[in-house]
């Protein structure tokens, strides 16, 4: 048997329909869009494109269903009618975990951008990150991402008034300078009642 012939064998069915719509997702389909936003808060995902749902639990069934179809065949052919529904059923599970776990990876270190916003004076309070070589009191070329509340993101142009903080440092925008159109910020400090500290010698 062929692998294509393997493919057109009933049990191989429910995937070779996830493989539509997966591909049918790359279009944007309104529908399919909307069934897997749906989905995706139903996984505790808010923020996640309903296409990107759809693409990832698509993926991983098709990946799964296939693969375990595939060894049967191969390995335990007898078994090929009997495994369907556990093959199924498992392919459903892992899709289901894999959404959900990288669904949450991206929205807790890939937040959306609705937009992106360059010159705002209104960013006091806001943390950001420096994505210069560094900012510095006489480097003028300093500047730094910050998202705003409504998934903007920001480029905001930054000093300090003295020590110099290096690229990718978390930081704290705070007053804006209208005359050079750079806001003073500071190298953002962790929370001192969420660090550790050593217990008291006992000597």
């Amino acid at each position: 048997m062929s692998y294509f012939q393997f493919l057109l064998q009933w049990y191989n069915w429910p995937y070779l329909v996830g493989l539509g719509v997966t591909v049918a997702s790359l279009a944007h389909r309104p529908l399919l869009s909307g069934l897997g936003a749906s989905a995706g808060r139903r996984l505790g995902l808010t923020n996640t494109p309903g296409h990107s749902v759809v693409r990832t639990f698509g993926l991983t069934f098709i990946a799964i269903g296939l693969t375990l179809n595939g060894v049967l065949h191969d390995y335990w052919s007898s078994a090929q009618q009997r495994g369907f529904l556990p093959v199924l059923v498992f392919a459903l599970l892992v899709g289901t975990f894999t959404t959900r776990r990288l669904g949450r990876f991206r929205e807790r270190h890939f937040p959306p951008i609705k937009a992106i916003g360059l010159g705002s004076n209104a960013l006091q309070g806001l943390q950001g990150q420096v994505v210069s070589s560094s900012v510095g009191p006489n480097y003028r070329a300093g500047r730094a991402q910050v998202m705003g509340s409504d998934e903007t993101l920001h480029m905001a142009m930054c000093k300090t008034t003295g020590e110099e903080i290096p690229y990718g440092t978390k930081i704290l925008l705070g007053e804006y300078d209208s005359e050079d159109g750079r806001y003073l910020v500071e190298r953002l400090v962790a929370d001192p009642a969420k660090v550790p500290t050593e217990p008291a010698s006992s000597e």
